[in-house]
């Protein structure tokens, strides 16, 4: 059997080539299998004595060969073994240490890891190559190619490197050619006989890494850069990024023993950019000084102005790393980097990287493309860019060191600029018939793409959110006050299709100081607009009626009547989601004869669309009749979205005056309409609909299907009013099917929406159906408990149900 464990090399190859016979040849003059050879001459295995003999005898060696052959130590030279010293607790790279030995094991002779400065590449590579080192008994040499050492620094040629290796293989200095040609193949000659590592570490380019290359696959080459090598020929790639946060609390974990917990390695990691060469250096920090506490540590990183300097030990500092890197671009790049640390979110792409450096987008793409090469740069989806964390501070700090606060400034500015550009387009598609987002996307056009749709608008608007939020706050800090303002403004139009409703607050309040420090009365006039609209959807109806009344007060007075009618309408919504539908009619009213005197037909049509909901509730069907034949005749030609919401009401209508069935076809029909679509508002309240007709027709597990989801998507909107509706709705399809004690939870839970947002229609809801829920358990007090506060709710808003809760009340009364 051959022997597996031995590290002792056997010179087969050499003594077969010199007897010029092939592996077959050999295997029938000695006897031994053809494979048994190959694993003997790739150093897989080690033979047996009597495999040995039989391999001399074939060979006819002489003693010199013989000891050749077996293995037995040369007096004269001595075997390198160069590699430095591994990590003592290396952990954290498992699945890429996995990675490198298994393609070693499949035949690959050029291995490559790359990754940004400090990612651990030579960590990874030099445990690697001890792991492999039996592989490869006639030596493992080790090379810094300081390919990213600063210019002035030295950096060796490929002749001293090819010399060096010639030294160590016993080669004379006489022996040893200067001409660089001839020097290469007495390189690659001296290696061919043998089984050598070659790791070379930090490279600087494929280039110089291809005049280093052996020209047999025998030996093995692994080598370490910050550029993607993939253009080597046969090269096996091993990308490396920073770890994912187990793996770098493993790291530190490993680093500093038992000084440090789980959360504290945690909040270390994530300061630390889950960068290797930075935790290393902050655990280093924390193993020197015996006093501190790992929160000691923590308090220091946690000032981003410092915390380059905090992981700064000279020259292996995180800053010293980066410079490196830095230094070896040239200047267009160094600039693009530079500014790329000035952008306030957290990705960019392509028109914005453009805008920075005020170039075109095809060379922007090219030097984008050259930086994620050489790791400064990050790319996870096609077409967008961002910096990792430590890598930014860094560019951020050249910036402010190398350029004029004025150059920058304006650098970021022309970002803004491009956002505006954007962000106007996307809203004036979101809204076509709202004038200020037309007329924004006219006065802010630079010429940029805009959008196909209403669905691509959004899509970009979600994807590019944090960034405007961020460029919103940094243009005001840059002194861009108009530009912020109008990215505000911009970005509050998606407020009603954006489940996150946070980041509308912090930009709408940053919009309207603004507009009060510039004293710019048309500003704050739309801005409190904007304010009252998020209010009134948080249900803080009393604040959201103060800011939009002084709106509507600030908008008559600049004429702006069209805009104080909508705004006005906003009140009218406000009443009639608080239960308030007599006030919230003639609040329509009001709004609807002041878009009617200022001639907008737009805001008109809208108006009285929104008018019919409070109207439905007081039983007025032939009044909400009128409103969505004047709404209709006014929509503009193409006008689907508010053709199809006229339609959902008229399927209401139908359903009210007796007809359940048809409604059915009819809301299923506008369902149809919203496909493709994203979960909207409107498709919420379309399902809502959906599932009350067939409640009338006593479908109630039909019913449930389109509640449930309605109740998913108004959760997913963030939109507390459709969620109590379509919990109350689902309430009564799960009584109704069986289910009374997943009803009740649904309820109660639309109960406490309904109270927390003073919504006291659908409060009277709630009560109403958890009245019907515990009956059906035969809970007489409950039922009448229920039965008392929908009726008092009820009667509040001034709705028929309230008869017929009355009704029955004298009912129970009376059992």
């Amino acid at each position: 059997m051959p022997d597996r464990g031995s590290a002792t090399h056997i010179s087969l190859r050499p003594l077969r080539v010199q007897a010029m016979m092939t592996q077959e040849e050999l295997a029938f003059k000695s006897g031994v299998g053809t494979r048994t050879i190959r694993d003997i001459e790739t150093g897989r295995v080690r033979p047996q004595p009597r495999t040995l003999r039989l391999l001399a005898e074939a060979l006819d060696l002489d003693e010199a060969d013989l000891a050749l052959l077996t293995g037995a130590p040369d007096a004269t030279t001595s075997v390198p073994r160069e590699l430095p010293r591994a990590l003592v607790g290396f952990t954290g790279r498992e699945r890429h240490l996995d990675e490198l030995l298994a393609a070693v094991e499949d035949g690959a002779a050029l291995v490559a890891v790359h990754g940004m400065a400090g990612v651990g590449k030579t960590s990874l590579a030099v445990w690697a190559a001890h792991e492999l080192a039996p592989r490869f008994p006639d030596g493992q040499l080790f090379m810094d190619l300081r390919g990213f050492t600063h210019p002035a620094g030295p950096r060796p040629r490929p002749e001293s490197v090819l010399t060096r290796v010639l030294r160590n293989f016993g080669v004379s200095e006489q022996a040893i050619p200067i001409d660089m040609d001839e020097l290469t193949a007495r390189y690659r000659s001296a290696i061919a006989d043998r089984r050598v590592l070659l790791m070379f570490d930090n490279a600087a380019s494929a280039e110089q890494v291809e005049a280093l290359l052996p020209g047999t696959p025998d030996s093995l080459v692994l080598v370490t850069s910050r550029r993607d090598l993939s253009a080597l020929a046969g090269a096996h790639s091993v990308p490396l990024e920073p770890p994912p946060i187990c793996e770098a609390v493993a790291m530190l974990n490993a680093a500093v023993a038992d000084r440090i917990t789980e959360e504290e390695a945690t909040a270390v990691a994530e300061r630390c950019g889950r960068l290797p060469l930075a935790m290393g250096l902050a655990a280093a920090r924390l193993r020197s000084r015996p006093l501190w506490q790992a929160e000691d540590l923590l308090v220091r990183l946690a000032d981003e102005d410092r915390l380059l300097d905090e992981l700064d030990m000279g020259h292996r500092g995180v800053a010293a790393a980066l410079r490196a890197s830095y230094l070896e671009l040239d200047p267009e790049h160094r600039r693009l980097l530079r500014r790329l640390g000035l952008v306030p979110g957290d990705e960019i792409d392509v028109h914005a990287a453009a805008a920075l450096c005020d170039v075109g987008e095809e060379q922007a793409s090219a030097m984008l493309e050259s930086l994620v090469d050489v790791h400064l740069a990050e790319t996870r989806s096609p077409g967008r860019y961002r910096l990792h964390d430590l890598v930014r501070l860094f560019a951020a700090r050249v910036a402010g060191m190398d350029e004029a606060e004025a150059d920058l400034n304006e650098a970021l500015l022309r970002l803004v600029g491009v956002y505006l550009h954007f962000t106007y387009q996307a809203a004036a598609r979101v809204h076509p018939n709202k004038r200020r987002f037309t007329e924004g996307a006219t006065a802010h056009d630079i010429g940029l793409p805009g959008f196909a749709g209403q669905p691509d608008a959004l899509s970009w608007f979600l994807d590019e959110r944090s960034n405007l939020e961020a460029a919103v706050a940094a243009a005001e800090g840059a002194g861009g006050l108009e530009q912020a303002w109008h990215l505000a403004t911009a970005f509050n139009a998606f407020f009603v299709h954006d489940p996150d409703v946070g980041p509308h607050a912090t930009v709408n309040q940053i919009a309207l100081d603004i507009a009060r420090r510039t004293g710019d009365r048309r500003k704050e006039a739309f801005t409190l607009g904007d304010a009252g609209r998020q209010l009134l959807a948080a249900g803080r109806h009393r604040e959201a009626i103060a800011y939009l009344e002084l709106s509507v007060a600030l908008k008559r007075d600049l004429g702006e009547f069209g805009d104080a009618a909508l705004t006005l309408a906003n009140i009218g919504v406000l009443y009639r989601r608080s239960g308030r539908f007599t006030e919230a009619v003639e609040v329509h009213e009001s709004a609807l004869a002041q878009a009617e005197a200022a001639a907008d037909v737009a805001a008109a049509a809208l108006i009285r669309t929104n008018m019919v909901v409070p109207l439905l509730r007081l039983g007025r069907f032939a009044e909400a009749e009128r409103c969505l034949a004047a709404a209709e005749r006014r929509l503009d030609v193409g006008d689907d979205h508010n053709r199809n919401r006229i339609e959902v009401f008229r399927g209401v209508l139908v359903r009210e005056h007796g007809d359940p069935e048809a409604a059915v076809a009819m809301h299923t029909a506008c369902l149809g309409a919203y496909q493709g679509k994203d979960v909207t508002a409107d498709v919420t309240a379309t399902l809502i609909e959906l599932g009350e007709d067939l409640l009338r027709l006593d479908r109630g597990g039909e019913a449930a299907t389109h509640l449930e989801r309605a109740v998913e998507y108004a959760v997913t909107l963030t939109d507390p009013s459709l969620e109590r509706s379509a919990r109350n709705g689902l309430g009564l399809a799960r009584a109704l099917s069986g289910g009374v004690e997943e009803a009740i939870a649904h309820l109660e839970r639309a109960a406490a929406l309904a109270e927390s947002h003073e919504d006291a229609y659908e409060l009277a809801r709630a009560h109403h159906g958890l009245a019907d829920a515990h009956g059906l358990l035969g809970d007489a007090a409950l039922e009448r408990k229920h039965l008392l506060s929908a009726a008092a709710a009820y009667d509040a808003c001034g709705v028929p149900e309230a008869a017929v809760v009355a009704a029955r009340l004298d009912r129970v009364e009376q059992r």
